[in-house]
């Protein structure tokens, strides 16, 4: 099985897929600030101390941002079941192996890309951010703690990593019960849509269901940023399954 998985997931990083969501995701994180880019580079005086860090933390919660999340999360691998099939390949990948490990191959793979390319593409956003920016700060004061800036990244960088492998999951099990290599891509941004107008709407008591605090959280949590991972990593599992079921079904008709 780890032959297989290890297989899977380099099949989804190492792709053209893979490639173009990580520029999406550099380049709506760019995007998302050009009023700040402009101004810093319009400033007479020294950049505040830390501005390349709270740049990328206010990109992270733009509403760019947001459109952007499960788009970009669900083009790397959230159709590779699908083309699978329809190309005939699976045809002649189940003899070297056996469903459950293809299937969970399928999962993990999506997952970690899904995730992976979001958490990628902030961390190159932020060496961008780095190069060009703090040259033009101020420097810190040699009395002066330096903030935790990059913690607080890391840890938003989790965040959206779980965020990302759960809507890539959303895609590949949605395309699979309809067999439809659009909906791998559409499912995700449709869902996420449906919560954040349900919320925001109807039910704003109930929080831990809307995408948004996901990875920018502004209520109070249990257990913090661990209880969100832990949320998400069900929601992730719970979807996997449905994607197990109705990916036997599809198989059985083979």
């Amino acid at each position: 099985m780890i032959k297989t998985i290890v297989s899977a997931v380099k099949q989804a990083v190492f792709s053209k897929s893979f490639l173009v969501s990580l520029i999406g995701v550099v380049a709506i994180i760019a995007a998302s600030s050009i009023q700040q880019i402009l101004e810093a580079f319009r400033a007479d005086e020294l950049l505040m101390i830390g501005f390349h860090d709270t740049f990328i933390a206010n990109a992270l919660v733009s509403d760019g941002m947001t459109l952007a999340l499960p788009i970009l999360a669900a083009l790397p691998f959230t159709s590779s079941f699908v083309d699978d099939v329809k190309s005939g390949y699976i045809k002649a990948y189940l003899p070297r192996t056996n469903r459950l490990n293809y299937l969970t191959s399928r999962c993990v793979a999506c997952a970690v890309s899904g995730g992976l390319v979001l958490a990628l593409g902030i961390l190159a956003s932020y060496v961008i951010s780095a190069l060009v920016f703090l040259p033009m700060e101020a420097p810190l004061h040699k009395d002066v703690k330096a903030p935790s800036y990059f913690a607080e990244l890391m840890a938003n960088v989790m965040l959206f990593f779980c965020s990302g492998a759960f809507w890539s999951c959303v895609g590949l099990t949605f395309a699979t019960l309809t067999s439809s290599k659009y909906m791998a891509y559409a499912s995700p941004f449709v869902l996420y849509y449906v919560l954040i107008i349900l919320y925001e709407r109807y039910f704003d008591a109930l929080y831990v269901l809307y995408p948004k605090e996901w990875t920018a959280p502004t209520q109070e949590w249990m257990w913090g940023n661990f209880g969100i991972v832990l949320l998400i990593l069900e929601l992730t599992a719970i979807v996997c399954l449905a994607f197990g079921i109705a990916a036997q079904r599809r198989l059985s008709q083979i």
